[in-house]
């Protein structure tokens, strides 16, 4: 696809946005695309433009901008796409100051607003640092013996070495044994499995334990 210096035309892409090739010269593309924030007069090399946009044949360039220039009242445009659309349709002086006036101030807004969310990322990342310092992980937890807590000032013999002395002797059921400790302790009655517990961890360590009375 070619097009000589100086034919301008009206192209839209693949999903029907459009926009007007003003001039191309030297493998360079300079076109208007049809745009919310403003009208821009944009460069892209030919090949990629060529690839990005297809001519519509049946839309003359005379219409395109009018109705940029319309939208331009409304939204705004730089002075160069501006004094480009003013070739192709009448625009007075005026008409193209208040267009060049209103995407100045948008751009001037746009700036503001990035400026002000760049400012607020900063105290964000010292709120999450602060909050990950308040709050660190847990550590792993390793397999280990049940831990008994003791009551302030109890001496020993503790509840750990109680179990163990009496299930050495074989005289009482696993129910007593841990009857006796908790009455000695004040254990709460989830630690019941410590019983089965010691009596495992000292067959373990070739203590030979008795078995678990019926």
């Amino acid at each position: 696809m070619s097009t000589k210096a100086g034919t301008a035309r009206v192209c839209a892409d693949f999903n029907r946005h459009t926009c007007i090739e003003v001039s191309r010269q030297a493998g360079l593309v300079k076109y208007i695309p049809l745009n919310i924030a403003g009208m821009e007069l944009l460069e892209m090399n030919s090949s990629e433009f060529d690839r990005t946009y297809s001519q519509l044949n049946d839309y003359p360039v005379e219409k395109a901008a009018q109705l940029y220039a319309e939208y331009a009242a409304q939204l705004g445009g730089t002075k160069e796409a501006m004094q480009a659309l003013a070739t192709f349709v009448p625009l007075t002086p005026k008409e193209i100051e208040m267009a060049t006036t209103k995407k100045a101030a948008s751009a001037a807004a746009k700036t503001e607003t990035a400026a002000k969310a760049k400012a607020a990322k900063p105290a964000a990342k010292t709120a999450v640092t602060k909050e990950t310092k308040a709050k660190p992980a847990a550590p792993a937890k390793a397999t280990k013996a049940p831990v008994v807590k003791k009551e302030a000032g109890e001496k020993k013999p503790s509840a750990a070495n109680m179990f163990k002395d009496l299930i050495m002797e074989g005289k009482l059921t696993d129910d007593q044994i841990f009857a006796k400790v908790q009455k000695e302790f004040g254990l709460d009655d989830n630690k019941r499995s410590y019983v089965k517990w010691y009596r495992n961890d000292l067959t373990k360590k070739g203590m030979k334990p008795p078995a678990a009375k019926e």
